[in-house]
């Protein structure tokens, strides 16, 4: 295949996308894969989740020019594709977020599995906070939202005060059936950071349809993501600047109620920020960074014909089932023993 084609990748907390757009913004191919970030599935883990989106974003596409973004060359180079000559592009997780805003510069603000506020300025500076894991950071996460809520839910029947929809919709969106099963998931299955954030879509849906306590988890979470945001603006001494604030990730870019928080906060100490909500994903910031270094230049019109193009492989590939590690950190890990009576025990 003679054409010149650009290929983008992003590895996140939960799944991996690739995707694959010509040189007039049409998307001709999307893939995904597990988890991309070595240090919740294990290095080789990783590169299988990498390979896997790859695979299923190329098909049977073979072209003889490839820019490829957002993914270290020797997983691309193992791939071995006869006749592909790769070139590939720099695409950090900071600068693909902000490419998916047609920005260079500016604030990513970034929810998903795990969460860090990041900004690169016009002189090249640049600083990024948190991203520091469930355990140490990740404030305002999918995770952070996820656990609160699988705390809420267990003790939903303790008083009038703490009951919740999140008592039904936490072991529903964990496909289980009851909140003495999510007890099993945490404490014998030792479920990790992916399964526990994926409880935050319960979260959601419960906040969206007036459920209290899942409400003020959401802005809780946000508050939490605003604090970062404030520090990286003090930092940098943002607090007059225009930068574009892009949000990032399923929670910033899916949650309204979450984002509209987050522009709330931000509007007290730094009231000119513009928030812009991509409606594309970090994966296609690569592909964009890819089409920027074969020579295509960036406009609204290409912009808009990838988010016409998308939505048919978005509509399949959101439709599928999560895939989570079978094996990842992030969990509460305490065995049982048999004992007389059962009794739990810290590994310590």
């Amino acid at each position: 295949m003679n054409k010149k084609l650009a290929l983008g990748i992003d590895g996140g907390g939960t799944k991996s996308d690739a995707v694959l757009i010509d040189e007039h913004g049409n998307v001709l191919g999307w893939g995904r894969g597990g988890t991309g970030q070595a240090l919740w599935a294990g290095r080789e883990a990783a590169q299988e989740s990498y390979a896997e989106a790859i695979r299923e974003a190329l098909g049977e596409l073979r072209p003889s020019d490839l820019w490829v973004a957002g993914l270290y060359e020797g997983i691309f180079d193992k791939m071995a594709f006869p006749n592909v000559t790769a070139h590939y592009v720099h695409a950090a997780e900071l600068t693909r977020g902000l490419a998916t805003a047609l920005e260079t510069h500016g604030i990513l603000v970034l929810s998903g599995t795990g969460a860090f506020v990041a900004v690169l300025t016009e002189a090249g500076d640049c600083v990024h906070l948190d991203g520091l894991g469930p355990v140490l950071g990740d404030h305002g996460s999918g995770y952070q939202i996820g656990h609160m809520g699988m705390r809420a839910a267990m003790v939903s029947d303790w008083s009038p005060e703490r009951r919740t929809a999140l008592a039904e919709l936490v072991p529903q969106e964990l496909g289980v059936e009851s909140t003495k099963d999510v007890f099993s998931l945490i404490y014998q299955q030792h479920i990790g950071r992916s399964r526990i954030a994926s409880a935050a879509k319960a979260v959601i849906r419960a906040a969206c349809e007036g459920d209290d306590i899942a409400r003020n988890i959401v802005l809780q979470a946000a508050d939490d993501i605003s604090d970062t945001l404030r520090d990286v603006v003090r930092k940098f001494d943002l607090a007059d600047s225009s930068y574009a604030m892009i949000a990032s990730g399923g929670i910033s870019q899916n949650c309204d109620m979450y984002w509209n928080r987050v522009y709330e906060r931000a509007s007290e100490f730094a009231p000119s920020l513009r928030p812009v909500r991509p409606k594309v994903r970090p994966c296609v910031g690569s592909a964009l960074l890819a089409l920027k270094a074969m020579g295509v230049e960036w406009s609204q019109e290409l912009l808009a014909r990838i988010e016409e193009t998308q939505q048919p492989f978005l509509d399949v590939l959101d439709s599928q089932p999560e895939q989570f590690p079978a094996e990842e950190p992030g969990g509460i890990r305490l065995e049982y023993r048999q004992q007389g009576e059962r009794t739990m025990k810290s590994d310590k």
